[in-house]
């Protein structure tokens, strides 16, 4: 069939702007797959030709290794929120006439995603969309589709703004990007394969993590728990994972509700970063509270290099190893001239532990021993016959009232 006669078999749909040429909703034709999956519902089951994918209120818009449309899924009423947001104009607007939820649409240079496309693309067009997404309040996990609710269908309202084709550096111009953390970790999802609780808390507790800090600082812990149910309760969808069922919706409410407070309260970013965790005030001169932090982390570092010389040193002495500064480099790792700044503290390491009697040992072992609640007291039998035989002062005559210092055993670490 030639391209000619696709487009009017798409005119007999009633979808007469599908045939103006350098359209919005001309280019969704053309840069759809040729066979895309369609449906009367979000299943999207079926497939068929483009020309008569259009037909169906549910397609897929891009094609499988290739982004040409940035797509948001708005759950809330509000189409125009890019305005308030600052972003700029979608080329559609796709809303739904009843629950007023609806999807915008970015034309874009296409990004190639297969495995021979290049990482660095990729990871740009996602960070964009998750920036947009995050302002736009619609569903970051939806990823552009890869089914989404059909331009030009009679079951929806499209508007057509303009037909634009926007660059990823023009949209990344409205947004901060977040710098991407090399130690950021995914939910493991392998680990918990086993249950549905863990599997919902993994997604549940990395989804809260992208979001905290925006709901804290624009919006209310009531605001975050309620978006936090429905990511929980789009994903409630074990079926396709193997399970027989899905979480009741008791069992979503008990989680959303844990990790929604913990979150909010406690949570401060990756393990091994902990930005915020002084809660230096906002109004502080930066330089201020860059000063502030640098004193902290070297505060840390300097207690956790005394900690790791005071553990080589007594591992030393178990061994019956001579405790010396290359000694202590070869087995701490540590640089000989970093050992060489803590020599009181390999000097302290070195002491014999002592143990000292604030009080004479006669007046300790003679004060009345007595129990709490009790109502007898019950000498011992060894003690009240060495008692009778020698007396009080005869038992300690042999004790000093000083008692010598000794060395303890070296503890087992």
């Amino acid at each position: 069939m030639t391209r000619f006669s696709a487009l009017a078999d798409a005119y007999q749909s009633g979808n007469e702007r599908f045939l103006e040429q350098g359209g919005a909703l001309n280019r969704v034709l053309v840069e759809a797959p040729f066979y895309p999956r369609v449906s009367d519902n979000k299943t999207a089951t079926l497939t068929r030709p483009r020309h008569l994918a259009v037909r169906f209120p549910y397609m897929q818009i891009n094609r499988r290794d290739m982004v040409s449309w940035l797509i948001f899924d708005l759950d809330h009423a509000n189409p125009s929120i890019w305005e308030d947001s600052g972003l700029p104009a979608p080329n559609l607007i796709v809303q739904n006439r009843k629950s007023r939820g609806a999807h915008l649409y970015y034309a874009i240079k296409p990004v190639c995603t297969s495995l021979e496309a290049r990482t660095k693309p990729i990871d740009y067009m996602k960070s964009i969309y998750s920036a947009m997404a995050t302002k736009l309040k619609a569903d970051i996990d939806f990823h552009s589709g890869p089914v989404a609710k059909t331009p030009g269908h009679p079951w929806w309202a499209t508007t057509e703004l303009h037909n634009h084709e926007y660059e990823l550096g023009q949209l990344a111009d409205y947004v901060d990007l977040p710098l991407l953390s090399p130690w950021a970790k995914n939910p493991n999802i392998d680990l918990v394969s086993h249950s549905r609780h863990c599997i919902m808390f993994e997604w549940l507790r990395h989804y809260a993590y992208s979001i905290v800090k925006h709901e804290q600082a624009q919006g209310t812990f009531e605001g975050f728990t309620r978006m936090l149910e429905a990511f929980a309760h789009n994903k409630n969808s074990f079926y396709g994972l193997g399970f027989c069922q899905n979480l009741s919706q008791s069992s979503l409410k008990a989680t959303v509700k844990s990790v929604a407070r913990w979150t909010w309260e406690r949570y401060t970013g990756s393990g091994r970063c902990h930005r915020g965790v002084m809660r230096l005030d906002p109004a502080l001169p930066l330089e201020e509270r860059k000063r502030l932090s640098a004193l902290r982390t070297h505060e840390q570092r300097r207690k956790a290099t005394e900690a790791k010389i005071r553990a080589t040193v007594r591992h030393l002495q178990r061994e019956g190893v001579a405790v010396t500064q290359a000694a202590i480099s070869r087995f701490s790792k540590l640089a000989r001239q970093t050992i060489a700044n803590y020599a009181a503290v390999i000097t302290e390491a070195l002491k014999p532990t002592s143990i000292s009697f604030l009080k004479p040992l006669k007046e300790i072992l003679l004060r009345p021993k007595t129990v709490k609640y009790g109502v007898h007291q019950v000498t011992g039998f060894s003690q009240k016959r060495q008692t009778a035989e020698h007396g009080v002062e005869g038992c300690f005559k042999h004790v000093p009232d000083v008692p010598p210092k000794f060395q303890a055993p070296l503890p087992d670490d």
